[in-house]
């Protein structure tokens, strides 16, 4: 959902850590808790959204961006074997190293989980939005604009009500995106 720009070849990166990923295996879970909820999923909906999340580690490099993308949304068509249509695929790609940069350019104000937990939310949004054809994925960029803060908004809302630490500085961080 975002614009990207491709990072130069001789760039190094740094991905995350096991405790990282591993958090973000937690933070995954429950972003796809939170979502499912307010879009009224079954657990198994939920579960079976047609969406993967990437880290650093899994990317093509042409998938790695640079600047301030923490994530983004792409989206790939498949053919399904037993019903033989087309279906969409959707990949949260993780920039792990905008994620860490922008841990430590906030001097230790936010913290992993909380960030994660937002990004993931977010991106699940859209997923979720995509897949119940509530907004096409292919918009204008006014549009894509006015999607990104309604997003940003229901980010809020969702995310607001959960008794996470870190979590309050995270929303005060990424409020002025919201409507």
């Amino acid at each position: 959902m975002l614009d990207v720009k491709e990072l130069p070849k001789q760039t190094m990166v740094q991905g995350f850590g096991r405790a990282q990923l591993q958090l973000l295996a937690k933070m995954l879970k429950l972003a796809r808790e939170i979502t499912g909820d307010h879009y009224r999923l079954s657990d198994e909906e939920s579960v079976n959204l047609p969406v993967e999340v990437r880290t650093l580690a899994n990317l093509q490099e042409f998938e790695i961006q640079s600047g301030q993308v923490l994530a983004y949304i792409a989206r790939y068509g498949y053919a399904e074997p037993r019903m033989g249509r087309g279906r969409d695929l959707y990949q949260v790609n993780v920039q792990d190293h905008n994620v860490l940069e922008r841990l430590v350019s906030d001097g230790g104000g936010i913290d992993f989980s909380p960030l994660m937990l937002y990004v993931l939310t977010h991106e699940l949004i859209h997923v979720i939005r995509f897949v119940k054809f509530l907004t096409p994925f292919h918009q204008g960029d006014s549009d894509k604009l006015l999607e990104e803060k309604r997003v940003h908004a229901l980010t809020q809302k969702l995310l607001s009500r959960v008794p996470m630490g870190g979590m309050n500085e995270v929303l005060e961080k990424y409020e002025h995106l919201a409507l």
